[in-house]
């Protein structure tokens, strides 16, 4: 018989799963089976985090609070490399003490807490509080995922779907059935040059043609960017 130590989950947005968004009563209700069977919740927040789904975490969206949270890239706005774990008093109490007890984790690198990429934390932190990105994203999330539903019926486009900052495209052999377009597709290629040739950087996730737009985004911007995707996406999906 199994024993289940844990419940591991990225948050309303599935990334690099396809970029698969699920409701927050999945979340909520995932949180609530944990409890019930005293399995420690942890949820993976490096994709999500720090506003990019319209909350500064997408769990408040589910409110749900993990034992574990997982956080990073959006911590220092995406110019160092920087992680954090953040836990539960409880979580942390269970590790704490001296050598002698024989519970302390150990577990450390050279660049742990490193200067350069801890101020780069503190002053993108600062930044997402003076300018209120949270709300920015909040704000714009709608007009982003009506610039991409203007793409749903092109050919191929089986599925359009987003979150905050994040919208995709699926694209499918039959707009019937849903059956996927092989990543492999000549198609892919193709998207990417032409969005090259149009100053975008598009890299496809399988059958999945996305924009991952950072938190910072300007309404002036995202309208530019919205332009030059739909028009790529035209160009090819003829």
């Amino acid at each position: 018989m199994l024993a289940l130590a844990s419940l591991v989950l990225p948050p309303l947005l599935l990334a690099a799963g396809g970029m698969v968004v699920y409701p927050p009563e999945y979340l909520s209700r995932a949180a609530s089976l944990a409890r019930e069977r005293g399995v420690h919740l942890i949820l993976d927040e490096v994709a999500t985090g720090f506003g990019r789904t319209g909350t500064m975490f997408a769990c408040e969206q589910a409110g749900v609070s993990p034992d574990l949270l997982c956080l990073s890239k959006g911590l220092t706005g995406g110019t160092m490399p920087l992680a954090a774990t953040l836990a539960t008093a409880e979580v942390y109490n269970s590790f704490l003490g001296g050598p002698e007890s024989g519970k302390t984790f150990f577990h450390g690198h050279t660049y742990t807490a490193n200067p350069v990429g801890c101020a780069a934390a503190l002053a993108s932190l600062d930044l997402i509080e003076e300018e209120r990105l949270v709300d920015r994203v909040a704000r714009l999330a709608p007009r982003l995922a009506e610039g991409v539903r203007d793409l749903a019926g092109l050919p191929m486009v089986g599925d359009v779907r987003g979150i905050g900052t994040v919208a995709a495209l699926e694209l499918v052999l039959d707009k019937e059935t849903k059956e996927p377009l092989p990543g492999t597709a000549p198609v892919f290629r193709d998207i990417r040059r032409e969005g090259l040739r149009r100053g975008l950087f598009l890299r496809p996730l399988g059958n999945v043609v996305y924009l991952f737009l950072p938190q910072a985004v300007t309404r002036e911007s995202l309208d530019d960017i919205l332009d030059r995707f739909a028009a790529t996406l035209r160009a090819v999906l003829r």
